[in-house]
């Protein structure tokens, strides 16, 4: 199942921040397809923590995001708290799209990645 989350910042200073991620949830993966004020690597790996979505550098494995309430297991709402790492901690996302199909990827290349 492939998802399209935006992320938004919460408070006055970052309101008009926000990221569009696409995760891979059977893979594993996410990637930034857009953004503004919200500096999240380019792509990375997917975890399940605690109720939460652990979006992840590619490199270190550390979480770089985490969308609460939204989980591989049950799709509990369609928005909820985001918490970032770095100056702005709070933030806010919103599930935009569901892909349920199973087409291949055109590029293996995205997916052949240590896990």
């Amino acid at each position: 199942m492939r998802l399209t989350i935006r992320i938004n910042g919460s408070d006055s200073a970052t309101r008009h921040a926000y990221a569009v991620l696409w995760v891979d949830t059977k893979e594993g993966l996410w990637s930034r397809e857009a953004h503004q004020g919200i500096d999240l690597p380019s792509w990375g790996k997917v975890r399940n923590v605690e109720g939460a979505m652990a979006l992840c550098a590619a490199d270190s494995g550390n979480a770089v995001c985490q969308l609460k309430g939204l989980s591989f297991s049950a799709m509990q709402r369609d928005h909820g708290p985001a918490v970032l790492a770095g100056e702005h901690p709070d933030g806010a996302w919103r599930l935009q799209a569901v892909d349920r199909s199973t087409a291949e990827p055109e590029y293996e290349e995205f997916i052949s990645v240590a896990r």
